[in-house]
């Protein structure tokens, strides 16, 4: 098994990863030179001090301390005797390049510490023999990063995916020194999934691998339970899979490092083609973003224009796992489809294929967009009352699943097989029964006087198999979720299906501040409450039965997953009273983050920019747009001047994809993942709106 390591300063998250069985908890102090070599690369570039050392050893006991520390430089003697004496068990250093140098530090630790060498350039690469020939060298670990660039190449893992570490490892193998290499993201997550690199790990006999920021970002900040949820089930799925590849043959293994060297030259390929876009076109400067505090809102407009969406994509990933594992507790064959209806970005969508999730689509328009981003037709769900012919037809014969929601779309479904007799068209049904909401929805097949019909269609049809039972309703009521899960086992139970998957739709609330939880009139439901009341009648209906002949569980939240996940900043133009009332115009508009003016105040943070301000009582917010109701903000008690900036939280929803093209084009949106800004969409320009028109 891999020991496993993990970078991080903070003594309550190092002892969270020791309690879920992580090894080695890594204190990073290595700064020389390393902004130089990764400026404008979204890596890790660690603010630890020799304080922190002190204070991660205090926190843990049973895994060690790992300590990188500079390269090689004149205070280097005193560095080293410090972070030992501070109880490093492990001394890592960096940037070496010599035998000479490897000797030198091994001379340095002297024994009281473990001497581990940090092989990351293409000179050390060269000097291996010199190298591997020194005494006293304890472990040694390749880091791809670094190593890859001073080749100049693309991605990361070209190294391994070239044999340049199969060479390393040969030679660092015949001296029996211990050896690991890289860092692993989640077991399904990063750009290239870490199943693939922990399976060269095992190949190659490495024994230690790095858990990436990908694996858990400590930027993140969340609660305790949370992180321990993400360190335990992280974990505990690397330790299954290693479990699983130790029954695994040669064979496999060489089909692996195949897959690996075609998905490494892929992915580097794209990485080249999105370095040659942004030659022709001028990226903003990227802003690192440690706090929303005006300073920081102030410099990401100077880059990406004055108003923009923040989006935190790291968010949405932990609302993603922790939705996913509320239900998956209960009822473990589960998975996510998520409603790209509600926030397409392309940002989002790639990072829920990235987790994992399926893709649940209305248009040929999203079914593009899901194609885009990677996602298989195997995980694409189509719904909808009305679906373009040629769409449904190129879904199906890619092998993905067409939800009917009307009897209407049988014909079609006739002439798409009768076209293709060699293919299996995956076909869902949508149904609709009353779960006591009091709404007749329009969607779907009734599950009294149609759903026979169609059934009995499907029948008739051997090229045709349904693969899917599905509902949605539009309340996100908690007491609507069990009649809904109950509806649908009733169903299968009184005609005896047996679908692959049985999906209960959207209609989740997320999370959101207190403030917008105070306007609705009914408590908001956890993740783990409708957890509860969906997926324990699925648990207790199954339980007799093998897990290979239960369905699929499948849920399509769309606010449950990106409502919380985006802000929206502009600043104040001008403040004036008007008969009595103080009315504050941004240059922004309540169709950039409420389009569905549902009269609810979004939560509100109002940063100063430092000019005189003046205190309020009951001040309204307006738009930019000549509509008289356009306010994004009624009550706003408090100072305020003109050029503060406003941040807009809760309006990850419908904010994006329903705003009209009305006076002003759109902003741009700007992702914070990871504490640094990128434009993951630039702002609209008259070429976006007009290239249709004829003038």
């Amino acid at each position: 098994m891999l020991k496993l390591m993990y970078i991080t300063n903070q003594p309550e998250i190092a002892r969270i990863a020791e309690a879920c069985s992580v090894d080695r908890i890594f204190v990073d102090l290595e700064v020389l030179g390393k902004e130089e070599r990764q400026a404008g690369m979204n890596t890790v570039k660690s603010r630890h001090t020799p304080e922190d050392v002190s204070a991660v050893r205090s926190a843990i006991s049973k895994a060690q301390l790992l300590v990188r520390v500079n390269p090689l430089h004149e205070g280097s003697p005193a560095e080293i005797d410090d972070v030992i004496a501070r109880g490093a068990d492990i001394v890592m250093l960096p940037m070496f390049r010599t035998a000479e140098d490897a000797r030198t530090f091994v001379s340095l630790v002297g024994g009281r510490a473990k001497a581990m060498l940090l092989l990351e350039n293409k000179e050390a690469e060269a000097n291996i023999d010199q190298i591997l020939a020194v005494e006293g060298i304890d472990e040694i670990h390749i880091g791809l990063n670094d190593l890859h660039l001073s080749h100049g190449m693309d991605f990361m893992f070209q190294p391994l995916a070239n044999g340049q570490v199969d060479r390393l490892a040969d030679k660092i193998r015949q001296k029996g020194i211990p050896f690991g290499f890289g860092g692993i993201a989640r077991l399904d997550e990063g750009l290239l999934p870490a199943r693939f690199v922990i399976a060269e790990h095992h190949r190659l006999g490495s024994q230690m691998a790095i858990l990436s920021r990908s694996f858990y970002d400590a930027w993140l900040r969340q609660e305790e339970d949370e992180i321990r949820k993400v360190f335990q089930y992280g974990v505990q799925e690397i330790r299954e899979y290693e479990e699983r590849l130790c029954r695994k043959d040669a064979e496999y293994f060489r089909r692996n490092h195949q897959t690996v060297a075609e998905l490494v030259e892929k992915i580097a390929a794209e990485i080249r083609e999105k370095k040659r876009m942004q030659k022709r076109i001028a990226q903003p400067r990227a802003v690192a973003v440690e706090q929303l505090d005006y300073a920081t809102l102030e410099a990401i407009g100077n880059s990406y224009g004055e108003t923009f969406y923040l989006l935190n994509s790291d968010r949405f990933a932990a609302n993603y796992r922790e939705l996913h594992g509320a239900f998956a507790r209960r009822y473990p064959k589960f998975a996510i489809a998520y409603s790209y209806k509600t926030n397409y970005v392309p940002a989002l969508c790639k990072r829920l294929h990235e987790l994992g999730g399926y893709a649940e689509v209305v248009s040929h328009m999203e079914w593009e967009i899901a194609r885009r981003c990677g996602v298989p037709a195997e995980k694409v769900i189509f719904n909808g009352p009305w679906k373009q012919p040629e769409a449904v037809e190129q879904l199906l014969l890619a092998g993905g699943t067409v939800n009917v929601d009307s009897l209407t779309e049988l014909p079609l479904l006739e002439a798409i097989a009768a076209r293709n007799p060699e293919v299996k068209l995956h076909i869902g049904i949508r149904v609709n029964f009353d779960i006591g909401d009091g709404v007749i929805s329009r969607f779907g097949v009734d599950a009294d006087s149609e759903l026979p019909t169609v059934l009995a269609f499907l029948s008739a049809h051997p090229g045709m198999e349904l693969t899917s039972l599905q509902c949605h309703f539009a309340t996100r009521r908690l007491d609507t979720w069990r009649p809904r899960a109950e509806g649908m086992l009733a169903l299968i139970r009184k005609h005896g299906l047996t679908p692959a998957m049985v999906d209960l739709g959207g209609g989740l609330f997320g999370k959101m501040h207190d403030s917008l939880k105070a306007q609705f009139n009914s408590p908001i439901p956890t993740y783990e409450e409708y957890a509860e009341a969906a997926a324990e009648p699925f648990a207790a209906f199954y339980r007799n039965v093998p897990e290979a002949q239960r369905p699929l569980l499948l849920i399509e939240p769309g606010s449950a997953l990106s409502g919380d996940v985006m802000h929206f900043a502009c600043k104040v133009q001008s403040i004036k009273q008007i008969r009595g009332q103080a009315i504050a115009t941004v240059l922004g508009s309540v169709y950039n983050i409420n389009p569905t003016l549902n009269g609810k105040n979004p939560p509100l943070t109002v940063l100063h920019c430092g000019n005189e301000t003046a205190a309020y009582n009951g001040l309204w917010v307006g738009g930019f747009t000549c509509i008289e109701s356009d306010y994004l903000y009624k009550g706003y008690t408090g100072p305020l001047a003109k050029g503060d900036y406003l941040l807009f939280g809760n309006v990850g929803s419908y904010s994006v994809v329903l705003k009209p093209p009305f006076i002003l084009p759109n902003f741009a949106v700007v992702d914070m993942a990871g504490g640094q800004t990128r434009q993951v969409k630039r702002p609209e320009v008259f070429e976006d709106l007009f290239a249709t028109y004829s003038f």
